[in-house]
């Protein structure tokens, strides 16, 4: 429990505050109040707060209008809700908007002590593990890490390139006993072939040719603390046996070696590859197998943790500023919706290589969308809207083609519009072929009128997506291609429920 926690609570109501107080009487947290949507939102902007507390009844803002604004400004902070008994049904479209909580109005004391408790419990894992990020996946992984940190169990960590594996080995080892002993990585793909065993295990002079000395290996030079194995996949059997031998006797020879070296050596191994079936294909020890996955922690690609990606941004930049005189002085809201809803093949190292790339090339400005149109353009994400039907019925696959069809159009109407309005050849409305926008999903009957401004198309399209998803606004978000902010903003735009 972090005891100097700062929280900030939104609301008009002075009871609510004093019953928070009492309520978290225990955890000792420094709280401040203000009464209006408007004045929290600049104190957010003027300093961190570990929670954010918002009350449903504010009538300057919506109480969603308010969540994502906070979400957006301090996507680091904790955000919980207070709702009115009578209208609970809001929870899941608050939840949705970026809350990490709701609770009860009238408040229940025990309740909002377990859940401020709880997320602050959460924030003291994550810092502990040096994780950046705030997502439910990210959190079971700091708790995962911190409970086997004691221990001397070897742990396998399994996920996609480039979505952190090694920080949370660091993690690990930082927590352990061994902290003040070493901490060696060994990229096992980066190794020639030749050469794995002796990088690995060490060499006596003349083992081979150019040996011309003893050589310490990496077991050697982590005796004491913890070896980060990673591509344990690409090792060879010969050097799976010699693994083995490490794990199970604690110790090996040098390669031409003729005497034992015993080590003391957690090992902590990492891969990108389904190792079960690499076993099964017979490729892969099953003995060194379950000798390693004694715990397993899989770290989620970054598109399964969007909340993840703002609070990632702003360390990122934070850093890179601190490392050079160029800056990124921010990124737009329409930028961060495009950054959370790309798909992020390379993970969390694709992400700081774009930020990198930003700082180099449009430095001392801030991040627009056009900017990550541009990058996703030229990682080849024009294509992501082509059918790729697995698992779906032939109905279901028909509609989402349509929809993406008459996105697509809508997409080079728009922009034609804005060609010719630079021109000055353009009034306020822009006639269509009405058979090219043919509704022939499940309203076969429908048709995009031919007389038919930007505005009233897109409030079409978002509300048969409504229809289609049935009314799961995070669903039509996806299927629109547009974040679930931005749907939110086109709902209240557009008077649609």
């Amino acid at each position: 429990m972090n005891p100097s926690a700062d929280i900030l609570i939104i609301s008009p109501d002075t009871g609510l505050l004093q019953s928070m107080g009492k309520a978290l009487s225990d955890i000792h947290p420094h709280i401040e109040n203000v009464p209006a949507s408007r004045e929290g939102l600049k104190r957010i902007r003027e300093r961190n707060f570990d929670m954010v507390i918002a009350d449903s009844r504010l009538t300057d803002f919506s109480c969603e209008v308010l969540v994502r604004r906070i979400a957006s400004k301090a996507p680091q902070s904790d955000v919980l809700v207070g709702i009115q008994a009578e209208h609970l049904d809001r929870q899941a479209d608050v939840l949705n908007c970026g809350a990490d909580e709701v609770f009860q109005i009238p408040l229940a004391p025990e309740e909002i002590h377990l859940k401020v408790s709880k997320l602050l419990k959460e924030r003291e894992f994550l810092r502990s593990c040096s994780l950046v990020g705030k997502s439910i996946e990210l959190k079971q992984i700091a708790e995962s890490a911190l409970q086997v940190a004691p221990t001397n169990i070897t742990v396998l960590i399994t996920g996609e390139s480039g979505t952190g594996k090694e920080l949370v080995a660091r993690a690990i080892h930082a927590n352990s006993q061994r902290k003040d002993k070493p901490f060696v990585a060994a990229n096992v793909g980066a190794l020639a072939e030749g050469v794995v065993e002796s990088e690995l295990f060490g060499h006596e002079k003349g083992a081979f040719t150019g040996a011309v000395s003893r050589r310490q290996g990496l077991f050697e030079s982590a005796n004491g603390g913890t070896i980060f194995l990673d591509e344990i996949a690409e090792f060879k059997p010969a050097t799976q046996v010699k693994l083995l031998r490490v794990l199970e006797e604690r110790n090996f020879m040098r390669v031409g070696g003729s005497s034992d070296i015993k080590v003391d050596v957690r090992v902590i191994a990492a891969t990108n590859q389904d190792l079960e079936q690499r076993v099964r294909e017979g490729n892969f020890r099953s003995d060194l197998f379950f000798r390693l996955a004694v715990v397993k922690i899989d770290v989620p690609p970054l598109r399964q943790r969007p909340k993840d990606i703002p609070i990632l941004v702003q360390s990122f930049i934070g850093k890179l500023n601190q490392q050079s005189r160029r800056k990124i002085t921010g990124v737009s809201d329409e930028a961060m919706e495009l950054l959370m809803s790309y798909h992020w093949p390379g993970n969390v190292r694709e992400l700081r290589n774009f930020l990198e790339s930003m700082l180099a090339l449009a430095p001392d400005r801030r991040i627009e969308a056009n900017d990550v149109r541009r990058y996703v353009e030229n990682q080849g994400q024009s294509n992501r809207h082509l059918p790729v039907v697995t698992g779906k019925s032939v109905e279901t696959a028909e509609h989402e083609l349509i929809i993406q069809a008459i996105l697509s159009l809508r997409a080079e109407i728009i922009n034609l519009r804005e060609a010719l309005s630079e021109q000055g050849t353009l009034g306020s409305r822009v006639r269509v072929e009405p058979a090219a926008l043919r509704w022939t999903g499940q309203r076969r009957s429908g048709e995009i009128p031919s007389d038919l401004n930007v505005d009233q198309m897109e409030k079409e399209l978002i509300q048969r997506a409504l229809e289609y998803t049935k009314g799961n606004r995070k669903k039509a978000a996806q299927l629109l291609g547009i974040g679930e902010r931005t749907l939110y903003r086109k709902l209240d735009k557009y008077g649609l429920k």
